[in-house]
């Protein structure tokens, strides 16, 4: 769906080998376990990073000193991006949610490499508008009720599976086994109120779930709830 464009994910480097194989060749390869620090907020922006397996935890600190998960970067992904581009410190932490490996460049290296190969300039352009857009989502959805915040969350995160129009009316399964303590974080609430309103989605009928696994019944149905505010 068009509305959806940010969302889409694949491997940043998809249509440009050559310019991946470049990267990898002046890039740090780096093995780390599960629950592996990367950076923390306030550290030197000077690095970022390209996953090649596992799952990385992108957080920060809300108030009261409470700890939020922002985002979940998979395999493919790039993170770490706009602080090198803007030389200033981390605005978020960073921490490996599965054992992970990761390649990272240091800011002159990358620059030079935006700087001799266009296609990789115009692939972080197009990263960090999507991701733009979302940050504004999540901005807009504060105000929303958890309901809808959850909902929004279960999209995003099974967006990726969603390739066509047919798609969209089938059930699909979330690909990440988050823990409810994780979601809660993401969507600025608590684990009780969170398995709360899992329980109303499975009542309602729009998802089942066994475990931390999630499947979505109707994905087009809980979108028109969720620009309806019937969730």
């Amino acid at each position: 769906m068009n509305t959806f464009w940010h969302l889409e994910k694949e491997d940043f480097f998809r249509g440009i080998d050559d310019v991946k194989s470049i990267f990898l060749e002046n890039a740090h390869r780096l093995e780390l376990p599960k629950n592996e620090t990367v950076f923390l907020e306030g550290d030197a922006g000077d690095t970022c990073f390209y996953i090649e397996s596992g799952l990385v935890r992108i957080f920060g600190t809300a108030g009261f000193g409470k700890e939020m998960t922002f985002s979940l970067r998979m395999r493919g992904e790039f993170f770490g991006l706009s602080e090198v581009l803007n030389s200033s410190p981390r605005k978020a932490g960073a921490q490996t949610a599965s054992p992970s490996v990761l390649y990272s460049i240091g800011q002159q290296s990358f620059e030079t490499l935006l700087r001799d190969h266009y296609p990789l300039a115009r692939r972080v352009i197009t990263l960090l508008g999507r991701r733009l857009r979302y940050m504004g989502d999540m901005v807009r959805r504060q105000n929303d009720d958890v309901a809808n915040r959850l909902a929004s969350l279960l999209i995003s995160l099974a967006y990726d599976t969603l390739r066509t129009t047919e798609d969209w009316d089938k059930p699909c399964e979330i690909p990440l086994n988050i823990p409810q303590e994780q979601m809660a974080s993401m969507v600025g609430s608590t684990q009780p109120t969170v398995s709360a309103t899992l329980q109303r989605f499975r009542m309602d009928g729009l998802i089942v779930g066994n475990g931390r696994k999630i499947v979505l019944l109707n994905p087009i149905e809980m979108i028109y709830r969720l620009d309806h505010n019937l969730l």
